[in-house]
């Protein structure tokens, strides 16, 4: 299975590159229908447009342990949140 994350290019004045926004994660399964989980909603460029990319993913990042289902691979309930496991030390509640 290929996973990929879903990305849109900010432009910001006064910056050379853009800054890559990440609103979400891809996968695609032996050559079928790419499927798409967004986990914001992108904002449309000062021409009204929305263009999202896709990276094909190196396995770090929030939301790499989460499969939808009909992809084969059981991930529990692992809604893409990080587990309190992972040494988080901070106080917002997940």
């Amino acid at each position: 299975m290929k996973r990929f994350t879903v990305s849109q290019a900010k432009e910001i004045e006064g910056r050379d590159k853009p800054v890559w926004l990440r609103h979400g994660i891809a996968f695609q399964k032996d050559g079928k229908a790419l499927r798409i989980k967004l986990e914001s909603l992108p904002i449309p460029n000062k021409d009204g447009e929305i263009w999202l990319t896709l990276f094909e993913s190196d396995g770090e990042g929030r939301g790499e342990g989460f499969t939808p289902s009909g992809y084969g691979e059981s991930s529990g309930s692992d809604n893409g949140a990080p587990a309190a496991s992972q040494g988080l030390d901070d106080d917002i509640p997940w």
